[in-house]
């Protein structure tokens, strides 16, 4: 049995993504991670190189504004759609994933403001089928856009009141996207509200309160293993 190849490609200012997602990946794949920053992070055979998976990962850009890479990247998704491979978004890149396959419409920013804390998903039928995950779970959350349109085909896994599409499934298409964080735990996702203390509090959160809570749920191993695994 081939090992599977896992590529990130890390959206992320602080190139913070990669070793956050990095730390949930089994010891027995292999995993190449590229920081995408510019069309020319893309490498001219990437398209040739035999991956299983790719992960794209969350970033503080806004999906509503291109960035210099978005055109690239939007060809690589289709590209990587057409050769049958699993692709995984979250957050930016879950809202990428739905432009690149969908258009522009498909992602807005937030109509009501910023989303930030550890915050109340819900999970339909399909959701609870993910082992390890119930009705309703707590998960990280910190975005200003949003998934309004869906690629053909594709499934709601989970919703909240805030952003109606938190996570989706497409077996045909191969595509698995989640509004929400699965590679923060407890003490990695207090520490970037920490940081970003003056920030939430002009958007009106206070993080001493935000940092009393966590995850009801292993996130990291439950959607990881999910996206790695047979999704049936």
């Amino acid at each position: 049995m081939h090992s599977k190849k896992i590529l990130i490609l890390d959206y992320s200012v602080d190139k913070s993504e990669t070793p956050a997602i990095k730390r949930w990946m089994p010891a027995d794949v292999e995993v190449t991670a590229l920081y995408i920053d510019s069309e020319e992070s893309f490498p001219d055979d990437l398209t040739e190189r035999d991956f299983t998976h790719i992960i794209h990962t969350g970033s503080s850009l806004s999906i509503t504004e291109p960035a210099p890479f978005t055109e690239r990247a939007v060809q690589y998704i289709q590209q990587t759609r057409d050769k049958g491979i699993w692709q995984m978004g979250i957050c930016y890149g879950h809202q990428l994933l739905c432009l690149a396959l969908v258009g522009k419409h498909a992602v807005r920013s937030s109509p009501t403001g910023l989303e930030a804390g550890w915050c109340e998903v819900s999970f339909d039928q399909r959701g609870v089928s993910i082992p390890g995950v119930g009705k309703n779970e707590v998960v990280w959350e910190y975005h200003y856009d949003e998934v309004i349109a869906l690629p053909e085909g594709s499934q709601l896994l989970a919703t909240n009141p805030h952003t109606r599409i938190q996570a989706f499934i497409n077996r045909e298409l191969r595509l698995l996207g989640t509004q929400f964080h699965p590679e923060f735990d407890k003490e990695s996702g207090d520490a970037i509200y920490i940081r970003d203390r003056e920030i939430l509090k002009k958007h009106h959160y206070d993080v001493d309160e935000m940092i009393k809570y966590g995850p009801s749920i292993d996130t990291g191993n439950i959607f990881f293993s999910y996206f790695l695994g047979d999704k049936k």
